[in-house]
């Protein structure tokens, strides 16, 4: 997976190096160099970790959990970089948590020992901090910027994930597979990632955030439909709760 990441990386970097030439940036300063070499450190961290938290947990449980965590950094951390919260937005934050203790329940109310043992848990919520950290950084860069901190960010994390992956002997050999499949979801997520860097630089940070919430919550859809994943009672509970607490956030502007 993190082999993937980093073919993903590789990818992001060409694809954003052609969009930036075919749309430079009206203005990228040396205070948004600044903001997207931090953007960087997250970037390249998050990306294997994403991908290990996908592989090594359930669908229906990860990919909600990190959703709902990333929407609860930025509204916890809005207000101080001036994106301050409303009531409604407020209400969204105090949804968010029992909505993610549902879902990572798999099927009954979470215990205090099913919370300190829940692997998937426990990585998807890294994966959210690291990703709510990076909406927060992106939001820091001007509008004028344009795609130019999505590039610099793949590009970097060319090199970093080597780096901080090396000591772990994480990285696997590019076998063809390994190729194919980086190459796929780097075409992919590469979009998202243009669009999610220029959309934090216009919009209110945390709604923003709330809006990529959708995803997840399609993905443990997903999960159950097309690869029969188990989502039980309580963790579709939890969905409906982090389903409101996105829409309050999305509407809330």
């Amino acid at each position: 997976m993190v082999s993937i990441a980093w073919v993903a990386s590789c990818v992001g970097a060409a694809v954003a190096g052609l969009y930036v030439v075919a749309f430079p940036p009206a203005g990228f300063g040396r205070t948004d160099l600044y903001w997207t070499l931090v953007a960087l450190v997250f970037a390249a961290t998050v990306r294997p970790l994403l991908y290990l938290s996908m592989e090594r947990g359930p669908m229906a449980v990860v990919a909600p959990t990190f959703s709902l965590v990333s929407l609860a950094v930025p509204a916890v951390v809005g207000p101080l970089t001036g994106d301050a919260l409303g009531g409604a937005e407020l209400v969204g934050v105090v949804l968010a948590v029992p909505a993610v203790l549902l879902i990572s329940s798999e099927g009954r109310l979470p215990t205090t020992e099913m919370l300190r043992s829940g692997s998937a848990l426990a990585l998807g919520g890294l994966v959210g901090v690291l990703l709510g950290c990076l909406s927060l950084t992106f939001a820091q860069i001007t509008p004028g910027a344009g795609a130019m901190p999505a590039f610099l960010t793949q590009l970097g994390a060319v090199g970093v994930i080597p780096l901080i992956t090396r000591p772990f002997r994480l990285m696997a050999p590019l076998s063809p597979d390994v190729r194919r499949f980086g190459l796929l979801v780097g075409l992919i997520d590469i979009g998202a990632v243009i669009a999610t860097v220029i959309a934090f630089q216009r919009g209110n940070v945390a709604v923003v955030a709330a809006m990529l919430g959708f995803a997840p919550v399609t993905t443990m859809t997903l999960a159950w439909r097309v690869y029969h994943e188990a989502v039980r009672r309580w963790q579709w509970v939890g969905a409906g709760l982090g389903a409101g607490a996105i829409v309050l956030f999305s509407t809330a502007a």
